[in-house]
């Protein structure tokens, strides 16, 4: 049996000029994490993360929490199948909803103005305007897009599970909420258009478990924030 641990980066800057990267809050999500899985007596045979900068400085949080304790753990091995979906399929999608939908377009100044004063208000207004890109990038509404339809990014990120060796028994991997809402659904065999009812509610650094059985991975555990006892530090963006 091998079990993999599949975790979302730890809160990012949203509200900075360059979101690929962690904030002060997503560095002890990271390294609370690592304390739990130590707790529990959980160790790894191999480690991947995508090549984004927040989901290896979140591997790397969590891996400082067993090296300080001289505990070993891999380093950590990358693999893009577990990146987010690139920017330039939310932009390009959100400049073609702007044009066709007046209220899109105001809650999008709404947000631009946000991020330019740094507001906290930023969050939400993202979290409103993905989820309306991404319903319309799951049911192809503006295919073909740039870089790839949500057909070909779940094809691609089908690879990451299958390319973890058979032979080891317990792999973390860390990546980011889209990729791991599309395990979830490829675990649980839906159709592609039901993936969505995932990719609303993955909180920074959640713990989904997934055991492999037969060549098929199940799940077993998701979207888990048991390290995080205090309410403050739970964060969805």
């Amino acid at each position: 049996m091998s079990l993999l641990y599949l975790v979302r980066h730890g809160q990012a800057d949203r509200l900075g000029k360059n979101y690929d990267q962690l904030t002060e809050h997503g560095w002890k999500q990271a390294k609370l994490l690592g304390e739990y899985f130590k707790s529990q007596r959980i160790e790894f045979d191999s480690v991947y993360t995508g090549t984004l900068n927040r989901q290896k400085q979140t591997a790397q949080g969590i891996i400082e929490s067993f090296t300080n304790d001289r505990f070993c753990i891999p380093e950590p091995g990358v693999n893009s199948a577990w990146d987010e979906f690139d920017s330039k399929m939310w932009l390009g999608l959100a400049a073609k909803i702007r044009h066709a939908n007046d209220n899109f377009a105001n809650l999008y100044e709404s947000y631009k103005k946000a991020w330019e004063e740094g507001k906290e208000e930023t969050r939400d207004y993202f979290q409103e305007l993905i989820q309306i890109v991404l319903n319309d990038w799951v049911h192809g509404v503006w295919d073909p897009v740039e870089p790839y339809t949500f057909q070909e990014y779940v094809e691609k990120v089908s690879f990451g599970p299958k390319e973890i060796p058979g032979d080891v028994k317990s792999t973390l991997v860390v990546s980011s909420s889209t990729p791991i809402a599309i395990m979830m659904g490829l675990s649980c065999k839906m159709q592609p258009v039901e993936f969505p009812v995932f990719m609303k509610s993955i909180t920074n650094s959640s713990l989904s478990i997934f055991r492999r059985e037969n060549g098929h991975w199940e799940p077993v555990s998701w979207n888990n924030t048991p390290h995080l006892q205090d309410p403050d530090l739970v964060t969805l963006v």
